[in-house]
């Protein structure tokens, strides 16, 4: 074999490959319980999304300005900050990230205001979930992947 024909099968492998590249969605996952946030973070990333867990407010902020995601899962509860205060900071610094708040729909919640629609969230899930409720959902609000690094 030639080594310019050599040279072009290897081009056209290469093309080959970086097209097949799965397309994957950013997730920043905002989630203070850490068994929680490693279950959800491996079942994401095993589905093929990147995924950033962090487990407060300050952690978001700092992350959403490092790293572009498309989408994040933000905790009802954490500390300091209840996640619709965390959901409406993220979307004052990315307007067009798409925000799921992760509802604790127990009776232990002294606020029912903070269940009231807003427009920093795109939706709600009642916790405690399945996998394949949140799926559901992303499938529902048809949020396209982006395109693989």
């Amino acid at each position: 074999m030639e080594a310019g024909d050599q040279a072009k099968m290897l081009e056209s492998a290469a093309r080959t490959i970086a097209q097949s590249k799965p397309s994957q969605r950013s997730v920043l996952l905002v989630e203070s319980d850490p068994d929680l946030q490693w279950t959800l973070a491996r079942m994401l990333t095993v589905n093929g999304n990147r995924v950033v867990g962090t487990s407060s407010a300050e952690g978001a902020l700092a992350v959403i300005e490092q790293w572009s995601a498309d989408l994040a899962l933000v905790s009802s509860r954490l500390p300091a900050v209840d996640g619709l205060e965390v959901a409406r900071r993220l979307r004052a610094r990315k307007p067009d990230l798409l925000v799921i708040l992760m509802d604790d729909m127990d009776d232990a919640v002294p606020d029912r205001s903070a269940r009231e629609a807003s427009p920093a969230v795109a939706a709600r899930l009642a916790k405690p979930f399945r996998f394949e409720a949140l799926r559901a959902l992303l499938d529902s609000l048809q949020l396209a992947p982006a395109p693989a690094e």
